[in-house]
């Protein structure tokens, strides 16, 4: 008859030490998240982050920086960040407005209308509803500038957001070798305790032999 193995003491142990380990990587990515959060808030470096895309019209740069790298649908903490610099040198002083649409139909899906900012290094909180490809547009108007004080600067920059569930089989090839590691202690736990009790009675068993041959 089968019988499940008890659940020994070490095991239990282990099992807790991997749902730690587990919080503990996942405070961790929290924190650098937020490390990453406040980076590209401050200012984008294109030396530093190879996910930056820089596009160039004229004398001016447009540094363009999802966050995170790999943006998903429905994900409120998306970022989409952008830096405006003159000769890689801050602007200041600019109203800037987003367009995004879809690639494919060209449809406009969303527009935030013009907005002063006083430094070049704007980010946009922006939450993506739809998985697909989108083209988004940056728009500044530049005080001081001729040719952008009416007309605006446009920079278009492409995007695709990727669904946020992890596919079931990316859950089997993820969890395989955990249950596999879980299961082979559980019967290397049961087969070490069968083992001492095994030679704990063949020991008795001996003794109980000698005594009675002794007597």
């Amino acid at each position: 008859m089968f019988r499940l193995p008890c659940i020994h003491p070490h095991l239990f142990f282990i099992f807790c030490a991997f749902i730690a380990a587990i919080v503990l990587l996942s405070d961790i990515s929290n924190i650098i998240n937020k490390e990453k959060i406040l980076l590209v808030y401050a200012h984008i470096f294109t030396d530093k982050q190879d996910a930056a895309v820089t596009k160039n019209i004229g004398k001016y740069q447009i540094v363009f920086l999802p966050f995170p790298n790999n943006i998903l649908v429905n994900d409120n903490s998306t970022k989409l960040n952008f830096s405006l610099m003159e000769n890689k040198t801050d602007v200041y002083n600019v109203f800037v407005s987003l367009i995004i649409k879809d690639r494919d139909s060209g449809n406009i899906v969303d527009q935030i209308p013009y907005k002063f900012y006083e430094f070049g290094d704007i980010t946009f909180p922006y939450t993506f509803q739809n998985i697909g490809d989108y083209i988004v547009t940056f728009q500044a108007r530049i005080n001081g500038d001729p040719n952008y004080k009416v007309t605006p600067l446009k920079t278009n920059f492409d995007i695709s957001v990727m669904s946020s569930e992890i596919p079931f089989i990316a859950w089997i090839i993820y969890l395989t070798p955990i249950l596999a590691a879980i299961v082979g202690i559980v019967i290397y736990m049961d087969f070490s305790m069968r083992k001492r009790n095994n030679d704990t009675r063949d020991a008795t068993n001996r003794k109980e032999k000698n005594f009675d041959g002794l007597s």
